[in-house]
């Protein structure tokens, strides 16, 4: 996210800061930084299928390896997602019928 002045200029984050402290304040909530709200925002929309070229200028950033290394995260939830991915793409009868698991470690050596 980047704040901007009516004109367009650059405002910088203090014009959220504050009212972020007293908001977390008033809720009871600790250890959250503000910039939390940005890698939220860029794995929330990355998960959502915006390009990472997007998101990267939309966060001010002339490298998306910024944006890739600082904002984006994993969870569990993508992670098995991903699994399940790759699961279907990798999907045979021929190996289930052959022995499943030992044809699985075959598979991922070659592929590896």
């Amino acid at each position: 996210m980047v704040f901007t002045r009516k004109d367009g200029t650059y405002a910088g984050t203090d014009i959220i800061k504050y009212p972020y402290k007293i908001i977390h304040k008033e809720l009871g909530i600790s250890n959250c930084r503000f910039y939390d709200l940005r890698g939220s925002y860029a794995t929330k929309s990355l998960y959502y299928g915006v390009k990472i070229k997007d998101i990267a200028t939309i966060l001010g950033h002339s490298n998306i390896e910024t944006t890739e290394n600082y904002y984006i995260k994993s969870s569990e939830k993508t992670r098995k997602e991903a699994n399940k991915k790759f699961e279907l793409t990798t999907y045979s009868k021929i190996i289930e019928q052959m022995g499943g698991i030992l044809c699985w470690k075959i598979v991922l050596l070659l592929i590896i």
